[in-house]
Order: structure tokens, then sequence, then C-alpha cells
């Protein structure tokens, strides 16, 4: 098992954005994370990716209790994480964006030039590694975030609505890319609203519900889940 955490907490003042939220991840999984919008799912990956630290409960990244561990200490721990909106270093090359990530995170190199032009292949960037990333459009911003978080040479990788804003048709090659990220070795976890994308991409599924954990299973069962369809399929186009 990669991750899993015991009972997170996460509170604004009086409001209880992630409440009592356990999981489990094994090695080698795509797992998701659903729920209506205010759910608390951004709040609870915050939690696991040393963003916050919980009021209440544990986080285990690798039997190792992590818990109010820091973002960078995180990532040299291993772990990554790509935002819902999506930035890269405007005035930098996207060769240069990917070489922070190789540069600072856990992954040691032997040539780092050679693992960016790597990784830039790996994600099947479009464009010349050396335009600026002022110049990108989403999809592309997405593929340069996907390999600056691959560079830091991470085993679990944190995604925030990587499907946000990608048309029909860029989609299926998408989930094929995130697929392959999978078997390459690294273990994700994904927060998603497009129901095409948690549906062909994760093993398992989280459903948070006002910051709680209502259900979890396979997408099978999710989608059969009544719980779940009442809470939130119900009012989701999963076809």
């Amino acid at each position: 098992m990669i991750l899993r955490t015991e009972g997170v907490e996460k509170r604004f003042g009086g409001l209880v954005a992630v409440k009592d939220v356990s999981i489990s991840v094994n090695e080698g999984e795509i797992f998701g994370i659903i729920g209506p919008n205010g759910a608390g799912k951004t709040t609870f990956l915050n939690c696991i990716s040393g963003y916050y630290s919980p009021e209440k409960g544990r986080v285990f990244f690798w039997d190792r209790d992590v818990t109010g561990y820091p973002s960078y200490k995180m990532c040299g721990l291993g772990m990554s994480r790509t935002f819902q909106i999506v930035r890269g270093f405007p005035k930098m090359t996207a060769f240069d964006n990917v070489k922070v990530g190789a540069t600072f995170g856990s992954g040691k190199y032997h040539n780092v030039n050679d693992r960016v032009k790597e990784l830039l292949d790996f994600v099947e960037f479009p464009l010349s590694p050396d335009i600026t990333a002022e110049n990108f459009n989403t999809i592309q911003l997405k593929r340069l975030e996907l390999a600056r978080a691959l560079a830091t040479g991470c085993k679990l990788l944190l995604l925030d609505e990587v499907a946000a804003g990608l048309t029909p048709g860029e989609l299926p090659d998408f989930i094929a890319l995130i697929k392959r990220i999978r078997d390459s070795g690294v273990t994700i976890i994904c927060i998603e609203h497009v129901m095409k994308f948690i549906l062909g991409c994760c093993d398992r599924i989280a459903v948070l519900v006002f910051g709680a954990k209502i259900a979890d299973g396979t997408p099978e069962e999710i989608q059969n889940n009544p719980q779940v369809v009442e809470a939130y399929l119900g009012e989701t186009n999963v076809h």
C-alpha cells in the first residue's frame, strides 16, 4: 500500500471541509475521488500533499507517518501533484519548465537534460521545447505540467481535475496518457468531474459529499450505489 489516510479532518473556522476521511491506495492503482462542487475533494488532496496540515487524522505514505509534512518534503519523498488551474512558468521555455521538476524533486538522473527530453516525448508534447510557456494553450500546458511533475521522480502523482477543459475529442488520448503514466510505475490519485475520464481510467473510486466519504469501490460498484446516484451521479451524465 503506497498511501493511506485515517480519519483526516480539515476545518476553516466553523466550516468542516473534510470530515473523518479514510482511504487506502495500492501501489500501481489509479484511484479516483469524485463528488459535487464543495465536497472537499481538493482540500483533502491538499491535506495529502502537505499544502494543508489536517486538524485531525493521519496521513501515511509508504507506511511512514507524514502528517503535517510540508509540500516540499512530500516531493522529496516521492509525491508530486498537478493543479486544477494549470500554469507554467510563463517566461520559461517548455524545456526549462520541466527541468525545474528534474532539478528540485526526488529523482536522481545521470543526465538531467536527457531526462527532460524523454519526458516531453513521453507526454507527447506537440511543440518545440524552446517555446516559452506563455504561448501554450490548455492541453499543451496540461501535458507540460504532467512532464514537470513526473520529472520530480515521483512514485505517487496527485491530479486535480486534469481533464477539465478538454474537448471530447481530446479525452481518449489523455486517458491513454494517464494509463501510460501508471504503467511506467507511478501510482495515481485523481480528482475529477468528467465521468468519462473517471470511468475510463480508475481502478477504484471514493465519493465525497459535504466533506465526508459516503462510498468507495470499483467503477461498477460506484455507478450502482443508490446513495452515490442520489447524491452525485443522478445529476451527472456518465455516458
